[in-house]
């Protein structure tokens, strides 16, 4: 993204053998932020590792259709307690036998 290109994040998580990837976003521009949701999926799509990766973004432009739309498995926006996206991620991650 701005701070962290998404090509070295996801090599991290390659790396790292990380299950879970989750960025977070300030207040973008022309939809910076859709973008850069959109790239880490389609990034880890073409690194053949999307279907190991339980992908979440956070931010206060993001909403979780926002997140879905731009390639993502959930975000969450403004007002979210931190319990609720590690709940998010248990659970998922269970569903998925992760």
């Amino acid at each position: 993204g701005t701070s962290v290109p998404i090509e070295k994040v996801l090599d991290a998580a390659i790396e790292h053998a990380a299950t879970v990837v989750l960025i977070s976003t300030i207040i973008t521009h022309a939809d910076v932020h859709r973008d850069m949701m959109q790239k880490l999926a389609d990034l880890a799509e073409e690194k053949g590792v999307r279907g190991r990766l339980l992908l979440v973004s956070g931010g206060t432009q993001v909403t979780d259709e926002i997140a879905r739309e731009s390639g993502m498995d959930a975000g969450f926006g403004r007002r979210t307690k931190g319990l609720a996206v590690a709940s998010f991620i248990v659970r998922e991650m269970r569903a998925r036998g992760l």
